[in-house]
């Protein structure tokens, strides 16, 4: 499998892609993730989304604190079988303030906010993780602070 360097979705027809999977950077997703690719799979689509199958703890899911100056970002987070059965604990860090999530979510972080990695501390009971954004990745994210 894959990693997201890599991935190349098939394209049936015109507006028709097929889904390929691909190995997440996190450990603790050990299952296959799927992910739209916007431009890169349809010339003039804009979303590009991003779905994880998450039944254990991961300390950081995604990359350390940092902005994009350019494009709007959401992140959800509700449960795999029944979407408003949530039974974890999360948290998550935006324009310097955690927040404690134990209810399904999705978080707005408009163009130049900064934000941490999603910390999923405890999972009860399996949950989907997605990224989403409409808008191209052409640039890459400001850290702050430290570069990783």
């Amino acid at each position: 499998m894959v990693g997201l360097d890599k991935l190349a979705n098939l394209r049936h027809e015109s507006n028709i892609v097929e889904l390929k999977p691909w190995k997440s950077m996190h450990e603790s997703i050990t299952l296959p993730m799927i992910t739209a690719m916007g431009e890169k799979d349809i010339p003039g689509s804009q979303l590009v989304i991003g779905f994880a199958y998450i039944d254990k703890p991961e300390e950081k899911l995604g990359i350390q604190t940092h902005i994009h100056p350019g494009r709007d970002q959401w992140i959800f987070l509700f449960g795999a079988k029944n979407f408003v059965e949530f039974d974890a604990d999360a948290e998550i860090f935006l324009d310097d303030k955690y927040y404690k999530i134990d209810y399904p979510f999705y978080a707005y972080i408009p163009a130049g906010m900064a934000h941490l990695p999603l910390r999923v501390t405890r999972v009860g009971k399996p949950l989907i993780f997605i990224d989403a954004r409409v808008a191209p990745d052409e640039e890459p994210p400001v850290w702050v602070g430290e570069k990783p």
